[in-house]
């Protein structure tokens, strides 16, 4: 019982504060990481957050 609530944490942690790169699409991420080198993660975390809220703001 303790460990799923640990998980159920944990999962939501994860959701909330980083991007699951599989989803994203692979031309991006290979992009992000030659343009960017060991710093692509928060590079890319950096874009897809502003695409996100463009993309928030057009449907508003």
């Amino acid at each position: 019982m303790i460990r799923n609530i640990l998980n159920i944490v944990s999962n939501t942690y994860k959701s909330l504060n980083e991007f699951d790169f599989d989803n994203v699409d692979p031309n991006l991420v290979r992009y992000f990481r030659n343009e960017f080198g060991k710093d692509w993660k928060s590079a890319l975390t950096e874009y897809l957050n502003k695409t996100k809220v463009k993309n928030d703001k057009k449907a508003a």
